[in-house]
């Protein structure tokens, strides 16, 4: 009985973890954009570095309980190449979903209606649309091979994994964050453009991502595949 009871919660805390630590991060991300537009002194090395850190400091915090995916695409790239199961993907990418949307609500209470303007922090696309999706499908690969080099590879420093990630997400939002936004996460978008009803470019933050999660494959093939040999 107390097996099967274990069994049953374990998962949970899994998705528990996945939802907090997504929360955590959107809604720092997103506010960080918000603070800066509307009292300033911020700018794109403050959202940056808010965003990078945030990132780090969820993974270190959820990683013992769900492996610290708190990213669709990173989820999607590990279930690509049977990383994790099918049932528990499904329920990772429906607590960041949910969290993304948590995270939403909570900065729509923040700072109010204004945030609805700005998308409730999440970033707009000044470049053309084609250009915007490579630039998420490049970053996105970037940010795989990164998860899978440092946490999944055995070979891999996963002590340090967790900060090689954040300062990825750091350095990509520095280059691309004027440009696509950076944002390399669906669940970081997801929330604050659907709660405000702005679908302009919300496929560019889907696709692209999903796109660049196929890197999984590459890096699975390319390295994983070849040390178990």
């Amino acid at each position: 009985m107390r097996t099967l009871l274990k069994d049953w919660i374990g998962p949970w805390r899994a998705y528990a973890a996945e939802f907090l630590g997504t929360f955590v991060f959107v809604l720092i991300a997103s506010g960080s954009v918000l603070t800066n537009v509307f009292y300033g002194n911020v700018g794109i090395l403050g959202i940056a570095l808010a965003t990078g850190l945030s990132l780090t400091a969820m993974i270190y915090a959820t990683s013992p309980f769900s492996g610290g995916h708190l990213n669709p695409a990173v989820t999607l790239a590990l279930w690509l190449v049977q990383k994790i199961e099918s049932s528990r993907a499904i329920f990772y990418i429906a607590a960041q979903t949910a969290a993304s949307f948590c995270a939403a609500a909570t900065l729509l209470f923040i700072y109010g209606d204004r945030a609805l303007k700005f998308t409730i922090g999440a970033p707009s696309v000044v470049v053309s649309e084609q250009v915007a999706l490579v630039i998420e499908v490049v970053l996105t690969s970037v940010l795989v091979f990164v998860v899978f080099a440092t946490m999944i590879d055995k070979a891999g420093e996963k002590t340090t994994g967790p900060l090689a990630i954040g300062l990825v997400v750091v350095v990509a939002t520095i280059m691309a964050g004027p440009l696509s936004g950076a944002v390399l996460n669906p669940a970081r978008v997801l929330g604050p453009m659907i709660l405000t009803k702005t679908y302009a470019y919300l496929a560019i933050y889907m696709v692209g991502p999903a796109m660049g999660s196929l890197f999984g494959v590459i890096y699975d093939f390319l390295f994983l595949r070849k040390s178990k040999k």
